[in-house]
């Protein structure tokens, strides 16, 4: 007679479990995440890359590479924050969320030294009142100028800012070196840093949905170790 062994079973439910486990789960942690859809309020291309830090350009390099598209998107400031509430964002790189609902947040940030530029034409120092430019979303820091002289204009992005510094609008605008978009010392269009020192340093995390496959991504992201 042949002998024919049995499953138990506590045997036959797992073994049915494995299977199912094995058909229907992604592999959480052997592939990265892909396919996000990432904006920020400035522009990150190759032209900013040029001139910016080397971990800034590697941290950058890292997200394009886990975009649809290749590229971080450069939105106005209130169409980021739109798009991004609405959910056709997945992440963003902002320096400040303004509502209260939880979102997750990168431990890798870009880092800006923010400085005054002003046309090449203009003495901020000899004026009685500087007309600054600012992105909204960052509070106005202290100036290396006397706070009676400065008045505050919230812009939308830096090109807007851009834009009026060249029209005349504004004396002057915060902004990075990196954003000027031009190599030291070759100014362009007449666009110069004014003889002041630096205003600060900002850190600007990613901001993601908090959802499994954010979690997933930032988890990835924050053990990558990144060129500095």
């Amino acid at each position: 007679m042949r002998f024919c062994p049995r499953l138990d079973v506590d045997t036959w439910l797992l073994s049915l479990v494995a299977i199912a486990l094995y058909l229907f789960v992604p592999e959480p942690l052997l592939a990265e995440e892909t396919g996000f859809r990432i904006g920020a309020h400035v522009s990150l291309n190759n032209q900013w890359a040029r001139y910016t830090t080397p971990a800034n350009r590697n941290l950058a390099a890292a997200l394009q590479a886990r975009t649809s598209s290749g590229s971080i998107e450069t939105l106005p400031n209130d169409r980021l924050f739109h798009l991004y509430r609405s959910g056709e964002l997945d992440c963003i790189l902002t320096g400040g969320w303004p509502h209260d609902d939880p979102q997750l947040v990168s431990k890798h940030a870009l880092s800006f030294e923010v400085r005054l530029f002003t046309r090449k034409d203009v003495d901020l120092g000899s004026k009685d009142q500087v007309l600054v430019g600012r992105l909204k979303q960052f509070p106005p820091p202290p100036l290396p100028l006397p706070d009676t002289m400065i008045d505050w204009v919230a812009l939308q992005n830096l090109k807007q800012g851009f834009d009026l510094l060249r029209a005349g609008r504004i004396d002057a605008l915060l902004a990075d070196p990196s954003h000027v978009q031009n190599a030291p010392g070759a100014p362009q269009d007449g666009i110069v840093a004014a003889a002041l020192p630096p205003v600060r340093r900002f850190d600007v995390p990613l901001l993601c949905h908090d959802n499994e496959r954010n979690r997933h991504f930032l988890d990835i992201l924050d053990q990558t170790s990144l060129p500095q």
